[in-house]
């Protein structure tokens, strides 16, 4: 049985975007709303992804930035508070979004690639989600 990927997205703009990459490659979907961050979800079952799999994951780690800036662009707009998010991707293939503070993640972003990051933070999930007791010099 295939397992359920989601796709997490803030700003249909986006969201349409990675709609039409699926379309493309006639890949079916399914579309919802999360009701806690009141975001887009974009549902795949593994398994029809087929031989696209790391390109439509590189599509949307893309497409994942985009639709960060994209929000911070319209809350800017419309004097709401800034926020920014770090998309994390759970061994389950759940995504969430961790809330962090616009100027903290900017400052990241201008020493280190998106792609460098995006590592370093699925490092950190698959560390809380697999713990590892051994001391680091033993690993």
């Amino acid at each position: 049985m295939s397992d359920t990927l989601e796709y997490l997205f803030f700003t249909s703009t986006i969201k349409d975007k990675f709609i039409q990459t699926l379309k493309d490659k006639n890949i079916n979907w399914t579309e919802s709303t999360e009701s806690v961050h009141d975001s887009i979800v974009i549902q795949v079952l593994e398994d029809d992804l087929g031989d696209d799999w790391d390109e439509i994951d590189d599509i949307y780690d893309d497409l994942a930035v985009d639709d960060q800036a994209l929000l911070e662009k319209e809350s800017k707009e419309s004097n709401d508070r800034s926020t920014a998010g770090v998309y994390i991707q759970l061994k389950n293939g759940q995504q969430t979004i961790a809330q962090v503070k616009p100027d903290v993640l900017n400052r990241i972003l201008s020493v280190i690639s998106s792609d460098e990051f995006a590592e370093f933070i699925d490092t950190i999930a698959k560390s809380v989600e697999n713990p590892d007791e051994t001391s680091i010099c033993q690993r």
